[in-house]
């Protein structure tokens, strides 16, 4: 492979690293309150309620056989990012609730004002971290293969696919006994839309960051 691409691909690949540890204080500070957490979460918890297995674990295999099978069938939404995504997002998210727990108060001191702002932080945080990685087009996590595969299905744009695999993973969650709240909600029908108008802003700095131009090689 040619030193450029070779380059190229490891600038892209750098770019999307801070996005995953930002992201996961997003998720964080959305779970804190323990008024539910993302659907994908929210899905996952469901398969270790019905499996009886811990959520970690749950999540790895259920990622893992994603990332497998759309390696297979959408090779396009399969990258380095998406194995990032899969290595590091959960240590990330280990890494802010520790450093979060010695600021937050436990959940049941919480007041109603802490817990909405949480949970208002943390989404904002996810959707402007979604709307800056996804133009880097180098592999999506796992709510996002979906999104796009799903978008690919209904002809439609990127947010509507996020829906409406949110609204999926979220009916399949809480069939399978998982819990959820009004963040889980918020996600399913906040999360989408907004990202869909922040995109067009967002991908020329994020292009600026990636070292990208509209040719850029897949």
């Amino acid at each position: 492979m040619d030193k450029k691409i070779i380059l190229g691909y490891t600038r892209r690949l750098l770019a999307i690293i801070p996005s995953i540890f930002f992201c996961a204080l997003g998720v964080a500070l959305l779970v804190s309150p323990e008024w539910g957490s993302d659907p994908l979460t929210t899905f996952e918890i469901g398969l270790s309620n019905v499996f009886h297995v811990q959520l970690g674990t749950a999540a790895l295999v259920f990622e893992g056989i994603v990332f497998f099978v759309f390696l297979i069938i959408r090779r396009d939404l399969v990258h380095l990012g998406t194995l990032a995504w899969c290595f590091l997002i959960g240590p990330f998210e280990n890494v802010w609730l520790d450093f979060l727990a010695p600021i937050l108060p436990p959940v049941d001191a919480m007041s109603f004002g802490l817990k909405v702002g949480c949970i208002i932080a943390g989404s904002l945080i996810i959707i402007l971290t979604l709307a800056y990685y996804i133009p880097i087009g180098l592999g999506y996590q796992s709510s996002d293969i979906f999104a796009f595969a799903m978008a690919d299905l209904l002809h439609k744009s990127y947010g509507i696919g996020l829906s409406v695999s949110y609204c999926i993973l979220f009916a399949l969650g809480v069939f399978m006994g998982a819990s959820w709240g009004i963040g889980t909600l918020i996600a399913v029908f906040v999360y989408g839309p907004v990202i869909d108008q922040l995109l067009p802003y967002f991908k020329p700095y994020t292009y600026k960051i990636a070292g990208m131009t509209d040719e850029k090689d897949d």
